[in-house]
């Protein structure tokens, strides 16, 4: 069991090492309702199947570790309350993923190699996950909304 969890943080770590900042672009809105500006960011879904044949940690070798793990690229957005907000998700793993956002009641699947465009205002203030609901959450490493008031 240590030996797992030492591989997973592991894994997540080098996650971590690949995923960049989030990147938005502010523009006004149209109808000037407010002021109110819009975000638009793209999300890259990458699957990352990484092997190590040896691992040392804390006096602990691990041989041979397998670590297949699925991150949204950037893993955490971050917009202000009432801002009309675009996604566009572009799928690079192999295999079909989801993107949810509970508090928005967002799920969609996205297909292998295809891209989707969600659309919403950001209307509740929080921290809010991204996730996958087609898969563990062990396997496919939640993301997070910052809405700021």
């Amino acid at each position: 069991m240590i030996k797992t969890t030492k591989a997973l943080c592991a894994s997540f770590v080098l996650g971590l090492l690949l995923t960049g900042p989030a990147q938005a672009e502010d523009k006004k809105a149209e109808h000037h309702h407010k002021d109110k500006a819009e975000q638009h960011f793209k999300v890259i879904v990458n699957a990352y199947d990484t092997t190590i044949p040896e691992l040392n940690v804390e006096g602990v070798t691990v041989k041979n570790i397998r670590a297949f793990n699925v991150l949204n690229e950037p893993e955490t957005l971050a917009v202000h309350k009432g801002t009309k907000v675009k996604i566009t998700i572009e799928n690079k793993s192999p295999i079909s993923e989801g993107f949810s956002i509970d508090a928005y009641d967002i799920k969609e699947v996205i297909k292998a190699g295809e891209s989707k465009t969600i659309s919403f205002v950001a209307d509740k203030a929080g921290a809010f996950t991204i996730w996958c609901q087609l898969h563990p959450r062990n396997i496919h490493l939640p993301g997070t909304l910052n809405v700021l008031e």
